[in-house]
């Protein structure tokens, strides 16, 4: 079952990233923010698939991709990870921009532009991440009866990482998920107040229009009644 999620996913975001960039209609402002996610979701699978494939042939922990293999795919990880998230704070900005400030979203939500938030989020999540690449290592294991088994793991003890940690649900955990909740609440109440608008607005166009049928009504009685 988790061979066919992995498969289904994979195949999903790969259809996502060839569609928007093979259609010229679709390479919107939105889309560009979806295909970085796509393709964040997409490091995600791949750093993720070779390791739970390689799990029902080996022995417990093991690891068989070597020192540098450990920190690439650990830094794959959360670099897609981290993209993700970044992914999703920005086009809820560019939504909230579009919905909430029409007229200044017609000069800041362009293709153009963000194609170079897209680019400032991935060099900075890669900067940000790197470290990974050298705070992993592999360490022997033993099992009874194996040798020459290793594992990847951390490079120092955990309480060294406390503060990374922290940095990473800050980043990328509470302060988009605070953003998001604080934009769409906004967006809910434009679209709320629009629709308040639009249904009061034909209201009082109904009454206008029944107010001079009524006037035209009377109008023609009175007439009748002098002839």
């Amino acid at each position: 079952m988790k061979r066919v999620c992995v498969c289904v996913s994979v195949l999903g975001n790969v259809m996502v990233v060839i569609v928007v960039l093979k259609t010229k209609s679709m390479k919107t402002p939105t889309n560009c923010y979806l295909v970085s996610l796509s393709i964040a979701d997409l490091m995600v699978l791949i750093a993720a698939v070779p390791n739970e494939i390689i799990s029902y042939y080996v022995l417990g922990d093991q690891w068989i991709w070597g020192r540098y293999g450990c920190g690439l795919f650990i830094f794959l990880q959360y670099l897609g990870i981290n993209v993700s998230s970044l992914s999703i704070t920005s086009f809820t900005i560019e939504r909230y921009i579009a919905i909430c400030h029409p007229m200044k979203a017609q000069k800041m939500c362009t293709v153009h532009r963000a194609k170079r938030i897209i680019i400032g989020v991935w060099i900075f999540a890669l900067i940000y991440c790197s470290p990974w690449l050298f705070l992993t290592k592999v360490e022997p294991i033993y099992y009874k009866g194996y040798d020459d088994i290793e594992t990847c793991t951390f490079a120092l003890s955990r309480k060294h990482y406390l503060g990374y940690f922290f940095a990473d649900l800050v980043l990328f955990y509470v302060f988009p998920l605070i953003l998001s909740c604080i934009l769409y609440g906004l967006i809910a109440r434009i679209l709320f107040t629009n629709e308040i608008s639009r249904s009061v607005g034909k209201s009082n166009s109904n009454n206008g229009n029944m107010s001079m049928d009524s006037k035209k009504s009377s109008s023609a009685n009175d007439y009748a009644r002098i002839q």
